[in-house]
C-alpha cells in the first residue's frame, strides 16, 4: 500500500511550480489536487497530514494569496490524523542525541551573539566618532539583520525545533508511511527511526510513474 505523510514542504516547496509545469502557488495546489485524486483511484494511494500540519499549511497558502475553495479541495482528499504520541516508541539514543544537539546550538547561539554585540560595539564607536547618527542606524539596522541570519543558522537548520515536525515524523513512523519533505532537520530524524521520506519532486516524479504504469496501455 502507498501512504504518504506530507508536510508543508509537500505543497509548498518551490521546485514544485517547475516540476508540475505551472507558474502560481494556487496552480500547484490545483494540481496536486487533481494527481492525489488519479493516484487514489488508480493506485489506491493514501495521503495523510497531521492536524497541525494541515492548520499549518492553510494559513502559509491564505497569506499567499491561494482561494479558500481551492485550499478545501485540496484538503478534502488528505487524511487529516493526529499521531498516536502515547503507542509511538522512540529510542533513548534518540531523545539523548537531541538533547546534546539542542544544547550545543545553544551555545552556538551564544557565541554568535557575543560576536554580534563586539561587531555592534565597533560600528557603534566609528559612528560616533563621525557624529552620524544616520549611519549609526543603518548599521544598527543590518547588524540585527545579520544576527538574526547568524543565529538561525546556529540554532535551527538541521534540526526539528517545532512540534509541527515531530508529529509528522511520528505519524509516518507510526503509519509506516513515506514522509514527503524537504526540510533536513526531519530528514534526519526519520534517519534516526528508519522513517521513510522523500524529496517533493521526487515524490511527483514517483507518482506520475506509478499512474503510467497503472493506466491502461491502448493496443
Amino acid at each position: 500500500m502507498l501512504v504518504y505523510v506530507l508536510d508543508t514542504s509537500a505543497v509548498t516547496d518551490p521546485r514544485l511550480r517547475g516540476v508540475l509545469g505551472v507558474s502560481s502557488l494556487e496552480s500547484v495546489v490545483r494540481e496536486l489536487t487533481r494527481l492525489f485524486t488519479r493516484a487514489h483511484i488508480a493506485a489506491g494511494a493514501q495521503f495523510y497530514m497531521t492536524p497541525s500540519t494541515a492548520l499549518e499549511l492553510r494559513g502559509f497558502l491564505e497569506r499567499n494569496g491561494v482561494g479558500d475553495d481551492v485550499i478545501n479541495a485540496f484538503l478534502s482528499i488528505v487524511s487529516i490524523k493526529a499521531p498516536d504520541m502515547y503507542g509511538t516508541r522512540i529510542p533513548a539514543h534518540v531523545m539523548s542525541n537531541w538533547i546534546q544537539e539542542v544544547s550545543m546550538r545553544f551555545y552556538r547561539g551564544l557565541r554568535v551573539a557575543e560576536q554580534m554585540v563586539r561587531k555592534s560595539s565597533g560600528l557603534a564607536y566609528s559612528a560616533g566618532e563621525k557624529g552620524d547618527r544616520d549611519l549609526l542606524e543603518k548599521q544598527i539596522a543590518e547588524a540585527i539583520h545579520e544576527l538574526r541570519a547568524r543565529y538561525r543558522e546556529a540554532t535551527r537548520k538541521g534540526v526539528i525545533d517545532t512540534i509541527v515536525d515531530f508529529d509528522s515524523v511520528i505519524l509516518a513512523k507510526e503509519l509506516n508511511g513515506s514522509l514527503v519533505t524537504n526540510d533536513d532537520g526531519i530528514k534526519r530524524l526519520c534517519q534516526e527511526l528508519g522513517v521513510k521520506y522523500i524529496d517533493p519532486p521526487l515524490f511527483i516524479s514517483q507518482l506520475l510513474i506509478i499512474l503510467r504504469e497503472k493506466t491502461p496501455r491502448r493496443p
